[in-house]
């Protein structure tokens, strides 16, 4: 994987249980205090084998964090991790921290003491060869230099110090990146030119060049350098592959969601105009139709002033028919750059000093013609070989005459053993952008050793894995789907993969088909009609895959299908129109039938031999009515009939003794399920949801030994769970959202290893046994039981409690023995209308993080001593009766976000916590005082960053408390330690320490301007006040503005300064009543960091000017501040000097 592949800074593996509570949580929030991304795995439940998620995630990782504790080696899912973790370490060079948390590293080497034990029990249920590989992965961790708790003390000097050792490995990192993208940087500085950052009209630029050029890389490099300078930004990678695979809309959707920062999921009408508002980089990278761009984006009015937007194409025409301003052409490399970039992948050295082979080097260098990607894939193949390797593969390039840049890539293809040689092909012709877990499961269940030849595949740089999918240069994969083609240049149906649209409809209505694999997409074929004798003459037909991504496509058959090859091992059939199973089908030899919306009333009739069977899938089948008996497929581990809305009945030959997964959810008509579940020894995940016609629980939990999750949500009828007779340990997630379930057996504490329950929207359940609280359960999810008025009696500790849901119930209050729920991070008592108190005990909830009362009407005071929930980092009060806040909320020293918004009691705010970041008191009528916070004083150490006090409509309050407002924002303002600040209160005048101001929406410095030449500035502090015309018209009262900031000189005319800002008067829905004064901090440290020159030191004028665009709201006066670093202390015991 490149290193412009990478998602996250660093990785963290620990032992959930160990640390993830204490040490763990510290690290991940020194972490974040330095903008450094971590990834951590929330999830609570982990099954035995790792989740494709993680393994995407170590992959896109730069740095490992390896936390060893006491019990880390019991968990087979962190020894999986760790062996993931060292094959990157191997195969990219990744660097991995070992931290010894209360272990000796001793005993982690020699598998002592507790990770003696572990293994002892691991033995019992592995293959020798699979825990000593863990045994192997740990002496080899435990010898790598790392950082041990019992030497570095306290613990906050070792989070400290591991922060620190990151920090100086992701400089080193960056380094090291910089070095391997060679031979860019020019290209860089060349398209920098024609964007014209200065300039606030939008302009497209395109990148055109050969494919292998680095154009992508070009473009990931340019949006990393210059994302920070806009208000949002997207990369668009694949555009061409997206297209196919999703549409125009899908993409379309997805980049808008990334530029306005919605959820994905939801397309808004009003996308449109905010982004022509908002200034934004659009990078969209391999676009070949100048026409589906016009559709994808539209024209440069689509975007806000100053934005840019990025095209990169083989086809010069293409970019100018886009409308393209300049088109920057980027050139093969040049002798120097291209050594060094065969070096390093040939070599594993930066330099090309002293390497060896010099003169065969000079050699590849000639075929290799300047292009990126040959140099990377000849330096690949070579790496590691004998001289006389080197020379046999030259003679074999010196052997081919006016060799392109297929010729070249495919000595890679080539050197490959003939099932690397089929994974290649599958994967170029088939499988590229596919989840790797899903491809990887396709090759095994067709007979291919999927993972050692995917490895052997990233080797060479044929394929890498982001973000879960198979990535492949296009180059690559034209090079794989040439590779085919020339197997049968004039006869297509000859060949053994066939994967164009037209050749595919045309060898199919011509009925002449002799291929071996085949795949089919209506992508660019609307509608087909084949001849339905044609599968029948596919003799060695192996795989057969017909998607449909298009709700109006199909593909239609002449006649009736009668049969189709009894070779086949993968059938894919996507909106399969016929009525009946093919006849004359025998599928014995079928591994996997996937028929998702297909028009099938029934499968086979009677008895079908299906040995090798594992797979069946046919998802929303909305006709399918029955399954036939499935006796003789005693192979099976999935079966997936979701959304078969008209099934009615289950074979009872589905409970085979290797089904792992059952999926029956959203089975409408489905009123019983066959009550044989104890011959299901395998089963791990069962879902029964939405089936809205069963009545009664299906079986007996004590039958299913193995299963680990369960799902019941949306079963409407299904009133009683029934006792539990037996003991289960493996089940560990129970879903029962939306039943008409009443009460919980007292048995269900049988269920030790249960971790999640959830009752969400069980509006018959009136109470639960206390006995659920000697479960070892994380999540306890009840929100919306409407008939929940108690909550019962914790009689002794309940240490694994983590989060709790009690959100739109009926409960008066929680029991004084809430405090037992020791470990309790959340809380949530949203919309808990009857809740009139919170115990006093909830103060000793030491891990509490999160407390949320909002819409809590009844609920008019919290506990006294609220500040000792040391670790409460939310706080919402929102919408609730308070009427007063306790004083010790300013001891709250982790909290980051307090909303107190809708609180229409409350009256005043008492002096808030140091490091917050966030307060939010949006329509608070009747707060008359704000009290002064002096703890600010201790920010300039904090380096929290950011500021953000939101605190409109305030009818109420009176002149101190404005005044203790604006002193909060000037102490916050001039910290060097606040990168972004931001106050909106009630006001109708600049205060008085802007030094710069003026009537209307702008002010233009003339004279005074010594602050441009000072180079202590650090940035500004900027001021707009905005009056309300109209009191009784609420329309166009919500609003953003933007604002510049701009300077003219003698040389360069006016410049504009760059801003990221787009600010929101209030929020959707929420309108001023009254005059606002909004103040905000511009930082030029963010510019200076990306690498743009401001010459203010020449500036004649300065101007700050604020734009905004509804007529009822009038810009009263605006202010500037120049802010400077920090030289000496002032009045304010260590703010920074200001004008």
């Amino acid at each position: 994987m490149s290193a412009s592949l990478t998602k996250h800074d660093v990785f963290l593996s620990f032992r959930g249980e160990d640390t993830r509570d204490n040490f763990i949580s510290h690290l991940y929030a020194a972490l974040q205090r330095k903008n450094i991304q971590a990834y951590i795995d929330y999830r609570l439940l982990r099954g035995q084998e790792i989740s494709p998620v993680l393994l995407s995630a170590i992959e896109e990782s730069k740095i490992y964090v390896i936390v060893f504790s006491k019990n880390y080696a019991s968990s087979t899912w962190c020894l999986d991790e760790l062996t993931k973790i060292l094959d990157c370490k191997k195969r990219y060079g990744r660097d991995v921290i070992p931290v010894f948390y209360k272990v000796d590293p001793s005993t982690i080497r020699k598998q002592e003491e507790r990770y003696k034990e572990a293994f002892n029990e691991h033995e019992q249920h592995f293959k020798h060869d699979t825990v000593q590989g863990w045994k192997d992965a740990l002496t080899e961790a435990a010898g790598l230099a790392g950082w041990d708790s019992k030497v570095t003390r306290p613990e906050h000097a070792l989070v400290e110090e591991i922060v620190e050792d990151i920090l100086r490995k992701l400089n080193r990192y960056s380094a090291s990146y910089d070095q391997g993208i060679i031979g860019i940087e020019k290209n860089i500085e060349g398209i920098q030119s024609l964007l014209h950052l200065e300039s606030t009209d939008v302009r497209i630029i395109g990148i055109c060049g050969m494919g292998g050029i680095g154009k992508t890389t070009i473009c990931d490099q340019i949006y990393q350098k210059l994302a920070l300078q806009f208000d949002s930004s997207s990369l668009v990678l694949d555009v061409q592959e997206k297209i196919q695979r999703d549409g125009i809309d899908g993409i379309r959707t997805k980049y808008q969601s990334e530029l306005l920062k919605e959820e994905k999921s939801s397309y808004l009408p009003y996308y449109n105009e905010r982004l022509k508002r908002t200034k934004v980089l659009l990078i969209l990278d391999d676009v070949t139709d100048s026409t589906q761009l016009q559709k994808l984006i539209g024209g440069s009015d689509s975007f806000g002033q100053g934005s840019r937007i990025i095209m990169t194409s083989r086809d010069r025409q293409v970019l100018k028919n886009a409308g393209a301003d300049d088109i920057y052409e980027v050139k093969e490399l040049n002798f120097y750059d291209s050594l060094k970039l065969f070096s390093l992948h040939a070599f594993k050295q930066k330099s090309s000093e002293g390497i060896a082979y010099m003169d065969l080097s000079v050699k590849v260098l000639r075929y290799a013609k300047g292009i990126p990607l040959a140099l990377q894939i000849l330096g690949s193949l070579l790496y590691g070989r004998t001289r006389e390797a080197w020379e046999s593969q030259l003679q074999k390039l010196e052997n081919g005459q006016d060799l392109g840049t297929f010729d070249v890539l495919k000595l890679s293809y080539y050197g490959l053993k003939e099932e690397e040689k089929n994974i290649f092909l599958d994967i170029a012709c088939f499988y590229r952008g596919q989840e790797e877990t899903v491809v990887a499961e396709t090759l095994d269940d067709c007979g291919f050793s999927s993972k050692i030849g995917m490895d052997i595949l990233k080797d060479r740089g044929l394929i890498s894995v982001f973000d879960g999918r198979i990535v492949m240069h296009d180059l690559i994969q034209e090079m794989g789907k040439e590779i085919v083609r020339k197997e049968c240049p004039q006869h297509p149906g000859k060949r053994s993969r066939l994967f164009n649209d037209e050749e595919i409809c045309e060898v199919l209505r011509k009925n002449k088909m002799q291929y071996s694999v085949y795949q089919y997409h209506t992508n660019k074929v609307k509608d087909a009609v084949v001849h339905a004798q044609s599968f029948e003459k596919m003799d060695n037909l192996m795989m057969l895959m017909v998607y449909m991504p298009r709700l109006n496509s199909k593909v239609s058959l002449e006649s009736s299908l009668v049969g189709l090859p009894d070779t086949l091992k993968f059938l894919y059939w996507n909106g399969f129109l016929q009525r009946f199973w093919p006849p004359n089908f025998c599928p014995q030899n079928l591994v996997i039938l996937e028929m998702p919306y297909c028009d099938l009333e029934q499968l086979w009739e009677g008895d079908q031999n299906l040995p090798n069977l594992k797979r069946l899938d046919l998802t929303r089948s909305w006709k399918l009515a029955r399954i036939p008996d499935l006796s003789m497929s005693p192979n099976i581990e999935k079966i997936i009939l979701s959304y078969c809305k008209k099934l009615i009945e289950i074979h009872s030959s589905i409970f085979l003794s290797k089904l792992s997964c059952l999926c029956l959810d959203h089975c409408d008509d489905l009123n019983s399920v066959p009550l044989n579940f104890q011959s299901l020894k395998n089963l791990c995940y069962l879902d029964l949801s939405d089936c809205s016609s069963l009545t009664i629980f299906p079986f007996d939990l004590s039958d299913m030994k193995f299963l680990k999750q369960l799902c019941l949500s949306g079963c409407s009828k299904l009133e009683n769970l029934p006792e539990i007779q037996d003991t289960l340990e493996d089940l560990a997630v129970l879903i029962l959202d939306d039943t008409a379930i009443q009460a919980l057996p007292s048995s269900l504490c049988r269920l030790v290893g249960l971790q999640q329950l959830n009752l969400a929207h069980c509006n018959s359940l009136q109470t639960f046994p206390s006995t659920i609280f000697n479960l070892k359960l994380r999540n306890l999810d009840l929100r919306g039981c409407s008939r929940l008025r108690t909550f019962p009696e914790i009689t002794e500790s309940a240490h694994t409690f983590a989060h709790i849901n009690l959100t739109s119930t009926t409960v008066k209050e929680l029991p004084s023995s809430f405090a037992n729920f020791v470990n309790l991070r959340s809380l949530e008592l949203r919309k808990c209308t009857d809740l009139e108190s919170l115990p006093n005990c909830i103060v000793n909830l030491k891990l509490l993080s999160k407390l949320d009362c909002s819409g809590c009407a009844k609920l008019t005071e919290i506990p006294r001593h609220i500040g000792r929930l040391t670790s409460l980092m939310e706080l919402s009060l929102r919408d609730s009766g308070i009427v007063n806040l306790p004083e010790s909320i300013a001891h709250l020293s982790s909290l980051k976000s307090l909303d107190l918004s809708d609180c229409k009691k409350l009256e005043c705010i008492p002096p808030i916590p140091p490091f917050l970041k966030q307060l939010v008191a949006l329509d608070c009528p009747s707060i008359r005082k704000v009290m002064s916070n002096s703890l600010v004083r201790n920010l300039s150490n904090s380096k929290e960053g950011v500021f953000k006090f939101h605190f409109t409509n305030a009818q109420q309050l009176d002149s101190g408390g404005r005044a203790n407002i604006e002193k909060d924002a000037r102490l916050r303002m001039t910290d060097d330690a606040y990168r972004s600040v931001f106050f909106c209160y009630p006001g109708s005048a600049v205060p008085g320490w802007f030094h710069f101001r003026g009537k209307g929406h702008s002010v233009t410095i003339n004279e005074d301007l010594s602050f441009c030449s000072d180079n202590r500035l650090t940035g500004f502090s900027l001021c707009v006040v905005f009056e309300v015309l109209d009191t009784n018209d609420i329309k166009g009262r919500y609003s953003s503005f933007g604002y510049s900031l701009k300077f003219e000189s003698d040389d360069d005319g006016t410049q504009i300064i760059p801003n990221n800002d787009v600010l929101n008067l209030t929020d959707a829905g929420r309108f001023l009543d009254k005059d606002h004064t909004f103040v905000w901090k511009f930082n030029l440290e963010s510019l200076r960091a990306s690498g743009m020159s401001l010459r203010l030191c020449d500036a004649r004028s300065f101007t700050f000017e604020i734009s905004h665009w509804w007529p009822d709201i009038r810009v009263k006066e605006c202010g500037i501040c120049p802010l400077y670093s920090k030289k000496k202390d002032d009045e304010y015991g260590g703010a920074v000097h200001i004008e």
